[in-house]
């Protein structure tokens, strides 16, 4: 059954936020604390109640201006009976802290200033995991190098590197196991595997990190995990069964920036009776929990690089490149995400542009290659984290530019 909201003043504020959207300047634990505001009638002088509910409005209100910055309008709407559901009937768990600033009390009316901190790290990592997010790509491609080792092995199995080893990771498939349920794409892991030597890149050691994020740029991975699995020797039995155990150890790098965003390790331990189901399930087990929290690690991350505000410095080019020019701004200005687009250096045969947009290069143009145009065709390339090259293919028998629309296509100069 479809939920409403029955509360005049929390309606009446969601429909005051959806118009302001982002332009009076909401902020979330990201960038500061927020006040608002509650009132609540004192029914029967019970004053602590009427401050009880008063400063529980504020908290909602808080929430709610958050939810409002983060969403977009036709996220909110196609949504709105699973916030009501998830956010709003308990908005409180989703406050840092808060402080009462100020409170009157006056006619038989109690209100209360709240400054609150909102974690925004925890809504945006919520509706990543749910996929309200309005992006094309909310989930990063991921990359792994995983090597492995039994007690009875002398050497770890890897498929990279100088002297690669037969390899079949339990520890690897149990990890991209989790997160292959989520949405991510894995990259490399088909057979044959991919060879570094032929892209130019050369492993000094087993666990060189430099030459796995140059591997994973190549195959264009957002982000590359880098980790050992051993499982240890059988040690006590109970009747027929030991017990086996493993640990996995994991680094985790954007490839973008070559940040190492998170540092993971797990053990698991199981009981088996036949020797190699024991080992290989321990690190099974061992993957399976460092997974889990890798995905977390993941989501956090990637959360707050969609939500980063970037100048991407774009470079327009192509025959008649400059009517083409007016009607992709005139399609950036309808789209989500894109706060303003400033216009650098304009030539005869090509222009530089600042977009100003929440992620980086990488994502504003997977959103443009869905777009579609009536008078040119685009092609994208030397994509990076924040800047790109945008050509333009003039259709045949396309009719001019309209001055009207030229003068649509203007966002700010």
């Amino acid at each position: 059954m479809r939920r409403v909201f029955t509360g005049l003043a929390g309606l009446t504020c969601l429909v005051v936020l959806l118009a302001l959207g982002t332009e009076n300047g909401f902020a979330g634990s990201g960038e500061g604390k927020t006040v608002a505001l509650g009132k609540r009638p004192i029914l029967n002088d019970n004053l602590p109640k009427a401050k009880k509910e008063a400063v529980g409005d504020a908290l909602q209100t808080s929430v709610e201006r958050a939810v409002v910055a983060m969403l977009s309008r036709s996220d909110i709407a196609e949504n709105l009976d699973f916030l009501w559901e998830q956010v709003f009937a308990d908005p409180q768990k989703y406050v840092e802290t808060y402080r009462v600033v100020a409170e009157l009390e006056k006619e038989q009316q109690y209100m209360v200033a709240v400054e609150a901190t909102v974690n925004d790290r925890a809504l945006e990592a919520f509706f990543t995991r749910a996929r309200i997010l309005n992006t094309a790509k909310d989930t990063p491609s991921v990359l792994f190098f995983i090597s492995e080792q039994s007690f009875d092995e002398v050497l770890p199995r890897y498929w990279w590197g100088n002297n690669p080893l037969p390899y079949a990771s339990s520890a690897e498939a149990a990890l991209t196991a989790v997160l292959a349920k989520q949405g991510y794409t894995i990259v490399g892991n088909d057979s044959p595997r991919p060879d570094p030597a032929t892209l130019g890149i050369t492993f000094d050691f087993i666990h060189d990190s430099t030459a796995a994020i140059k591997l994973g740029i190549a195959l264009k991975a957002d982000m590359v995990v880098m980790g050992k699995a051993r499982a240890e020797e059988p040690s006590n039995r109970m009747g027929d069964d030991r017990s086996y155990g493993a640990a996995v150890v994991l680094e985790v790098y954007a490839t973008a920036t070559g940040e190492r965003i998170a540092s993971i390790e797990h053990a698991g331990v199981v009981k088996s009776h036949v020797v190699e189901e024991g080992a290989g399930n321990a690190l099974a087990r061992a993957g399976e929990l460092a997974g889990q929290e890798l995905l977390s690690r993941l989501q956090d991350h990637w959360a707050a690089q969609q939500r980063t505000v970037r100048a991407i410095e774009t470079r327009v080019e192509g025959a008649d490149y400059l009517s083409s020019f007016i009607m992709l701004r005139k399609v950036l200005n309808d789209m989500s995400g894109i706060e303003d687009v400033q216009t650098k250096e304009i030539g005869s045969d090509q222009a530089v542009v600042d977009i100003h947009f929440k992620g980086n290069a990488g994502k504003l143009a997977d959103l443009l290659m869905l777009k579609s145009f009536d008078s040119f065709d685009i092609e994208m390339s030397e994509v990076t984290e924040n800047s790109m090259v945008i050509r333009f293919v003039t259709k045949e028998d396309v009719a001019p530019v309209e001055p009207s629309e030229i003068k649509k296509a203007y966002i700010s100069e």
